[in-house]
């Protein structure tokens, strides 16, 4: 897959990680699972981000003082925690902490794909007993700016205590440029739209995904009738909603 043209030049080397779509990304097999790597800890945040393509099975190992947020993308599978087997559909997220090992299996006629966040447990944070898995249909919407809207899946009150997991919906709706206290992941889930991220624009799409360190300024646009969904992970955990304009 070819990149769409940039507009507006490069960003100065060390801030934020302009869109790339993970399928442009070579992918490493380990242990059964393709890993698309597309964001490793580029600045010390400890967020790191890979799309993950499971044919038929394969295992992954969660490092000790971390969690694992995954997120399916699509086709259909398992992922077996402690022993417990979790049913993956599309919108399934899964929370793995470390230090341990997980499978991912694929049961449908497509491979599972899955946007899988890795970051540190911040042990100042107090995180409540919480489930493994969760069904996106099942989590209530809120308000955001801009008239967007979001949906809380994994945090501190679900048990993760360094990240906060969400998705995103953006109308069709020009944001204004802002920033954000923490460091975020995101992967577009569905939609198209432009990402402009400290004046350089990118065309994105399903699959594209990129980095904002905080204090980051950027914004997004989204043309289509269709909403742009995007799914972000971000470091300190806290509210999606923190927000600020810079125009």
């Amino acid at each position: 897959m070819s990149a769409p043209a940039r507009v507006g030049g490069d960003l100065p080397a060390g801030r934020a990680g302009m869109p790339v779509h993970y399928r442009d990304v070579p992918a490493v097999t380990a242990d059964g699972v393709a890993v698309h790597r597309v964001h490793a800890d580029p600045d010390g945040s400890g967020l790191e981000m890979a799309v993950l393509v499971v044919a038929d099975h394969g295992t992954r190992r969660v490092g000790a003082g971390r969690d694992e947020l995954l997120y399916v993308l699509g086709g259909r599978g398992q992922a077996v925690v402690d022993g417990v087997a979790h049913d993956l559909v599309r919108d399934t997220a899964v929370r793995v902490a470390g230090d341990a090992a997980y499978e991912l299996r694929s049961t449908g006629a497509e491979p599972l794909e899955v946007a899988v966040v890795s970051g540190r447990v911040d042990p100042g944070t107090p995180a409540t007993a919480g489930p493994v898995s969760l069904d996106l249909a099942d989590r209530a919407k809120h308000p955001a700016v801009s008239s967007r809207e979001y949906q809380l899946l994994f945090d501190p009150d679900c048990g993760c205590s360094g990240m906060t997991q969400f998705v995103g919906y953006v109308p069709a709706l020009r944001t204004p440029r802002h920033t954000h206290p923490y460091d975020e992941m995101l992967c577009i889930v569905s939609g198209t739209g432009t990402v402009e991220i400290e004046g350089v624009e990118q065309e994105v799409s399903a699959g594209w995904c990129y980095y904002l360190p905080r204090g980051t300024v950027h914004l997004v646009q989204n043309r289509a009738e269709e909403h742009l969904v995007e799914l972000g992970v971000f470091t300190p955990a806290g509210s999606p909603t923190q927000n600020t304009p810079v125009e």
